[in-house]
């Protein structure tokens, strides 16, 4: 090495243009590490070109060249910065509609395989060389796991991916490439071992081997995924007398095993827990995923769904079929000949001739077949017990479509003929269900027969959904009688309904309506009379409210006892009237008790009660320390607490202590604060401080921002409350498609305006539907307007539906078919229903 040196720093004619010291040169020609200067290397190859009687200047060009393709050549693979998770095929993940801002991969979660696999990684720090090889089912997180892995190794590294190579390349080949600080990236690795030649997958093996046993090429991490079944063949000794088909395979795979498990274990349910708490995808997962598989609903619902939606026409038609069963009421085990019988309905004329003799076993072989480890789109429900015989072959639609179906219900009404299978096929209990959803499509013929035969199965629960169909209708004698039905059937309320019936209508027949409020009291409900005097007192009755109240107590004192009267409570009384009586009869402890408990269910009038009760023996403080603790608790809670706050601090005209325990419920996540809160400023006069306090709270809490815009819009700033609105509209939020609408048809924007009211009408805003009505009928879009209205099925909002649908036909002169249409709704073929009445079934006398 010296001598070399010397020569070059010796050299008379200038012919060497380098001058490296003895460790230079050493390091040029004992090191794999790329020497930096060009000059000292071409020196060096210059003297011993000259001393083996080589041509110098011919050597000279060669190693220049060497060096510049050297210097321009990268090795194998990427840098880790520069990789993309799905490029190395992690599965894509469901996505959440509301929540726009997610990361691309879901929250991960550790468990105990990925403190194994770590392990290992760590290894590679210390120059070793580590093949890791995951074993577990189909989309288990094996991959997830290794992209999570090698986000713990330095910036040198880089990553070389089998799927990169040239189409037609030769895999082992490309493998001896490999150097020092790189990541070996063979997932789904049978695609590689387990060739159609051996051979080949042998080669590829014994490359990943030299890789290992290499120490100059260390450190290189490889890291492997395989099915369990696929590591049993790679694995296992072959058979006496067989040719061991993997040796290499099974060398290098021996001893590298980290098992995957398909579920999460009980150990990891904490960690699982605190990631669904950060992420809706996670705590969609958790809640809807099979025995906690949560790593394959996340993989394979979208899957599932390329899956549908991509079927032939014959599946297609199955899982379209299965999907309206279930969203319009019917119960999870759908059997197979309903399914049979309504999947014709989804299939055009053309395509039911063309249908093959054997299209059904077709359709659900398809529809069967699972996806990433989840079920198919239908699959067939089997007894568990050995020897147990099937009633019926039934199938259950996978929850994914089903929640799709849900979610997408009120874009597509459902053939007309479903309905009649529907009713030969649901059970009593499931016709209810169906029935509120042919209600909901305002099919009111058709809900009403739903709802008959769940109350001729004894359901008084249906009976008084169609009393109260017939009394908002005010067609007061049918609802009477099916009150009287629900009352037979046990609802023991259904008496005092019958007499709102009778005095809520325009001729209010109060002789009738007290005799039934008396029956009720007589049967130990108490509280009939008091609801009487209070209708008599709020409506037009000719009399003294109460000097009938005092003679009807008396009539009934005579027959009940106090003790009769609790016990009927007891039995059937709700739960904040029976607390309310256990007060008044001098009861206090119990009936507290009876209120609390029924609160902490989320009953709305026992927190109501238990309000007033702390108001009346603790006064103000004990109030707002019950009131405090509500406000933190979610559902109804949450609503009231924000509400009967500002009652009774307003009263006690305690404004600003009120503003500042609203701004505190607010930022402990109590969104319907923000209403109270957003009143009461602006009738302080303090509107901009409530901008100002809601803007900073409003980030990823839609009610919040929706009160926001309403104050900037009270500011007259309807460009601000726009652009806050729109994010909220175009995920859904019906709210804000409602007020975005209000405030773009104010700037006379109406196109858009009318979109976001339908949008809203479709999601069951209420006033929706009667916006957007009155923009076609001033723009004389009236030509799809029915369509559009009968396509749409919210419940709540069928009425008003039903009203607008009406105002379209008296618009167009079609007055007659606009009454009728209000008292008898459509059928489901999109007609007007003929009159109909339907009345009780006789009871059945009792059996001998």
């Amino acid at each position: 090495m010296a001598r070399i040196a010397d020569l070059i720093a010796a050299d008379p004619d200038e012919l060497f243009p380098g001058s490296p010291s003895k460790d230079t040169v050493h390091r040029i020609i004992g090191s794999s590490e790329f020497p930096p200067q060009q000059a000292n290397v071409v020196s060096v190859a210059a003297v011993l070109a000259r001393e083996a009687r080589w041509d110098a200047t011919d050597t000279i060009e060669r190693v220049r060249t060497a060096w510049v393709k050297a210097l321009l050549a990268e090795p194998p693979g990427k840098p880790l910065s520069e990789l993309d998770p799905y490029a190395l095929e992690v599965h894509q993940s469901i996505t959440i509609a509301e929540d726009k801002n997610a990361p691309a991969l879901p929250t991960y979660v550790v468990r105990d395989h990925d403190r194994q696999v770590r392990e290992r990684v760590d290894r590679t720090l210390s120059d070793q060389s580590v093949i890791i090889t995951l074993v577990g089912e189909s989309s288990t997180g094996k991959t997830r796991t290794l992209w999570e892995a090698i986000q713990h190794l330095p910036s040198n590294w880089r990553l070389w991916q089998a799927l990169d190579s040239a189409p037609h390349g030769d895999l082992a080949v490309e493998l001896e490439k490999i150097g020092p600080y790189t990541v070996v990236w063979l997932n789904e690795a049978q695609r590689f071992l387990l060739t159609a030649d051996p051979a080949e997958g042998e080669r590829v093996a014994a490359a990943l081997r030299r890789i290992v046993h290499s120490p100059e090429r260390h450190p290189v991490l490889i890291l492997v995924t395989l099915w369990p079944k696929y590591w049993e063949q790679l694995t296992s000794e072959p058979a006496d007398g067989h040719r061991d088909s993997h040796p290499h395979a099974r060398h290098i795979l021996n001893g590298s095993s980290v098992r995957v498990p398909v579920t999460f274990e009980s150990g990891d349910l904490d960690n699982l827990k605190e990631a669904a708490a950060r992420d809706a995808r996670i705590a969609q997962a958790l809640e809807h995923a099979e025995q906690l598989q949560v790593t394959q609903y996340l993989a394979g619902v979208p899957e599932l769904i390329q899956r549908y939606q991509t079927a032939p026409p014959p599946a297609r038609a199955v899982i379209d079929a299965a999907i309206d069963i279930r969203r319009l009421g019917f119960g999870e085990h759908l059997p197979l000949e309903l399914i049979e019988a309504a999947a014709y309905e989804y299939l055009t004329d053309l395509q039911f001739d063309h249908l093959p003799d054997d299209w059904l076993e077709d359709a659900l072989a398809y529809a069967a077949k699972p996806q990433r480890g989840i079920r198919g789109p239908l699959t067939r429900i089997r007894p568990r017990h050995k020897g147990k015989a099937e009633k019926s072959v039934r199938y259950r639609l996978a929850d994914p479509l089903d929640q799709l179906g849900r979610a997408n219900q009120h874009r597509a009404a459902p053939p007309p003929g479903l309905w009649d299978l529907l009713m030969h096929h649901a059970s009593p209990t499931e016709a209810l269900g169906i029935g509120r959803s042919a209600e909901s499509h305002c099919f009111y013929r058709t809900a009403v027969e739903f709802y008959k035969k769940s109350a001729d199965a004894g359901s008084s629960d249906a009976a008084l959904e169609i009393a109260d169909f017939f009394a908002i209708r005010d067609r007061a004698q049918e609802a009477v009688e099916w009150h009287e039905k629900a009352y037979s059937l046990g609802a023991s309320h259904a008496l005092k309904f019958a007499a709102q019936t009778l005095v809520s209508r325009e001729e209010a027949d109060w002789e009738s309506a007290k005799r039934y409020w008396m029956r009720a009291a007589r049967d130990g409900d108490i509280f009939a009379l008091s609801d009487c005097k209070n209708y008599m007192t709020e409506w037009e009755y000719d009399g003294d409210p109460d000097e009938w109240f005092q003679q009807a107590l008396d009539e009934v004192g005579h027959h009940t006892s106090d003790e009769s009267v609790l016990a009927w409570c007891e039995k059937n009384s709700p739960a904040h009237e029976l607390g309310r009586l256990l007060i008044t009869y001098g009861r206090p402890a119990k009936g507290l008790k009876v209120l609390e408990e029924s609160a902490r269910k989320g009953n709305f009038y026992s927190m109501y009660e238990l309000i007033n009760e702390r108001l009346a023996s603790g006064g103000m403080e004990s109030a707002l320390e019950y009131l405090k603790e509500l406000g933190r608790t979610n559902g109804v809670g949450a609503h009231l607490a924000p509400l009967a706050l500002k009652r009774i601090m307003l009263r006690d005209q305690r404004g600003d202590e009120c503003a500042a325990l609203l701004e505190e419920m607010i930022e402990n996540g109590n969104e319907s604060a923000s209403k109270e809160y957003s009143e009461l400023m602006r009738a302080l006069g303090r509107g901009s401080t409530a901008i100002d306090f809601l803007h900073a709270h409003s980030a990823g809490n839609p009610r919040v921002t929706c009160e926001l815009a309403e104050l900037l819009h009270q500011e007259h700033k309807d460009d601000e409350a726009i652009e806050l609105l729109l994010p909220l509209a175009i995920i859904g939020v019906s709210r804000a498609q409602f007020d975005v609408a209000c405030l773009l048809e104010r700037k006379e924007r109406s196109k858009e305006a009318l979109s976001w009211f339908k949008q809203s009408a479709e999601n069951g805003k209420e006033g929706g539907a009667s916006r957007a009505v009155t923009l076609q009928l001033r723009t004389n879009q009236t030509s799809e307007v029915l369509t559009w209205l009968r396509s749409i099925s919210t419940i709540d909002t069928s009425r008003e539906r039903i009203g607008c649908a009406a105002r379209v036909l008296n618009s167009l002169g079609r007055h007659k078919e606009a009454e009728q249409l209000e008292g008898y709704g459509w059928e489901p073929d999109g007609t007007v229903s003929a009159s109909w009445l339907i009345s009780p079934s006789a009871s059945k006398p009792p059996s001998s």
